[in-house]
């Protein structure tokens, strides 16, 4: 299982095209072949920093992902929305449990 997370500064001016490409770009990729999860929020402690959520069956699903049209659409979207340099890591995972 590879996991997807990181933050992204945006600007909240122009938080109307920002909703509009996150939830097309969601709505694409969780029908994607390998898509468990892929959401997008805003952190609590800074309103201008998205965070990014993502989890996939595989590197192979990953990368047809990376590949895709609408993830293409979405980064030329969200282009002038990036206020800062985006922090966004990958985790191979081996093991999914609940915490407790």
């Amino acid at each position: 299982m590879i996991i997807i997370a990181g933050s992204i500064p945006v600007d909240r001016s122009k938080d109307a095209e920002l909703l509009a490409a996150v939830n097309a770009v969601r709505t694409a990729t969780l029908a994607e072949d390998g898509c468990a999860e892929y959401r997008f929020s805003f952190a609590a402690d800074d309103p201008g920093t998205v965070l990014v959520f993502e989890e996939w069956r595989d590197a192979d699903s990953l990368a047809a992902h990376a590949k895709s049209a609408h993830l293409a659409d979405f980064r030329s979207k969200i282009a002038g929305l990036v206020t800062g340099q985006p922090n966004i890591n990958k985790f191979d995972a081996s093991n999914k449990g609940p915490l407790r």
